[in-house]
């Protein structure tokens, strides 16, 4: 495929070098627009809106404000946008996202114009845009990956420049949206090794301690003032080691295999091809470019390590990937026939997801009518609860929360997250762990939903293996104060006794 070696040649094109920017902008906005014909794209965006929306209340994040896995800063940009757009503005949320991977776009430009030139830095932008909007509509949603990977990228882009403090800084923000960019460490540890004089190693390592100590205490405080500081340790740290435990089993990671990494390394195999052949060249090329070969294999590493393996953790390794693979075609020279093909096995996975991402539904991949059964039950939660009313939904589906526009009764926007539903595997879980009921029974007693919702009870999300029955708190609250009020697409729902 790459007969020809031409170091640092420059590419051609019959554009003009000031039409460059406009037309990868438009490129790569034209990729993201399916993401504003829905107004979810994934569960896991419910789940930040749903907590947003609590936090917005008074409650604070990681206590009665919501509880997650996740570091703060996903739930901070929800909370904010929301408040200055309005509750459960997903359009608002879709375009802060899209600005996010705009922006992550333009860094990679930056660090690909210090390494190579302004064409190839074009290049990478481009290549970026297009592998996070390639695939199935989760990876188009605002989620902790795409907003990390802004101060993730500006990171490595600082430590090219040797600027070590911001690098440093910036690796914290990375890791307020996701802990895996602390995967990133590795990647600094060779970067002072390769870039700096034996004789500047340890006052630049200096530096950057200093921008992980200055962040760290900012974010410290931050999480005191929106927050619990013990909540946060207790269910974004402790829970780490038991999530990916639950997850790294072969039948299981098998499974989410087949639908992430396979079909992410096979529809961009041309971007793949291209950054394995530069690498290969290990020898020949520069430490600036080894150090990027560095780079993709600890991005994979961090998108691996949970055992979850959705599609959207790998945009962590896209940032590399665009960028090792935009400066192997700087590397390389390719014939006309080759050329053609490789920008047809890029352009035809993106066109054929854009099609599909427009017309599927994102919470269940099903682009016929009629309509969703998760529409279904939020129009009647919606039409039988008022604006102020609270709800409760058991099992996996917090959508249901903000396609009804109404707030949880409990800080728990779902239970079994992450986990293996339907696996046979007992239900102990980070989210079902024994001091997750007194908290939820406390939390109904303070916020009596209007409407308790059982989706296991229709199957949804592989819930059925789990009843409320099996769990005395639900079981006896619903005995006691609820009464079946409507069955919806196998959906069951009670209201309150009495008025």
């Amino acid at each position: 495929m790459f007969p020809q070696r031409m170091p640092a040649a420059q590419p051609t094109s019959r554009l003009p070098a000031a039409v460059w920017p406009g037309f990868v902008a438009v490129l790569v906005l034209l990729a993201h627009a399916p993401a504003f014909f829905h107004r979810l794209l994934d569960g896991d965006e419910a789940i930040y809106g749903s907590i947003a929306a609590l936090m917005n209340t008074g409650g604070a994040l990681y206590d009665s404000g919501g509880v997650d896995n996740k570091p703060p800063g996903i739930y901070w940009s929800y909370a904010l946008t929301f408040r200055v757009f309005g509750n459960y503005q997903m359009t608002a949320v879709h375009a802060i996202g899209l600005l996010a991977m705009a922006a992550t776009c333009v860094v990679i430009f930056f660090l690909v114009r210090r390494l190579a030139n302004a064409r190839i830095g074009m290049l990478a932008a481009l290549f970026y845009g297009l592998l996070t909007a390639a695939g199935n509509p989760r990876l188009l949603a605002s989620n902790t990956e795409i907003f990390m990977m802004l101060p993730l990228t500006a990171s490595v882009l600082f430590m090219f420049r040797r600027e070590w403090l911001w690098s440093g800084l910036l690796l914290v923000a990375a890791g307020a949206f996701r802990q895996s960019a602390a995967i990133n460490l590795i990647l600094v540890a060779v970067g002072l090794w390769w870039l700096e004089p034996p004789g500047r190693r340890l006052r630049a390592a200096g530096l950057f301690a200093g921008g992980l100590a200055a962040g760290l205490a900012g974010g410290a405080a931050l999480i005191a003032l929106t927050g619990s500081l013990s909540g946060f340790w207790r269910w974004t740290i402790e829970t780490l080691t038991g999530y990916a435990s639950t997850n790294w089993t072969p039948g299981l990671v098998w499974f989410r295999a087949k639908d992430s990494i396979l079909p992410f390394v096979i529809d961009m195999a041309v971007l793949w091809i291209a950054a394995i052949a530069l690498a290969t060249r290990w020898r020949s090329i520069d430490v600036t470019r080894r150090l990027v070969a560095v780079w993709l294999a600890v991005a994979m590493a961090g998108s691996l390590a949970g055992g979850h393996l959705s599609w959207h953790y790998f945009i962590q390794a896209m940032g590399p990937l665009a960028v090792l693979a935009a400066l192997a075609f700087e590397h390389f020279h390719l014939r006309r026939i080759v050329a053609a093909a490789a920008v047809a096995g890029i352009v035809i996975p993106a066109v054929a997801w854009w099609a599909f991402d427009l017309t599927a539904d994102p919470l269940t991949y099903d682009n016929r009518p009629p309509v969703p059964q998760h529409q279904a039950v939020s129009d009647y939660i919606a039409a039988h609860t008022s604006p102020g009313d609270r709800v409760f939904v058991w099992g996996d589906w917090p959508a249901l929360y903000i396609e009804s526009d109404r707030k949880m009764s409990s800080r728990f926007p779902g239970f079994l997250r992450g986990f293996a539903r339907g696996s046979g595997l007992a239900p102990n879980n980070w989210d079902t762990a024994p001091d997750v009921w007194p908290l939820l029974q406390s939390d109904l007693k303070a916020n009596p939903p209007a409407l308790i919702v059982d989706t296991a009870a229709a199957g949804w999300s592989d819930f059925s293996m789990y009843p409320m029955s099996n769990y005395p708190v639900l079981a006896s609250l619903v005995a006691s104060n609820y009464h079946e009020v409507a069955t919806v697409d196998g959906v069951v729902i009670y209201a309150r006794n009495g008025p």
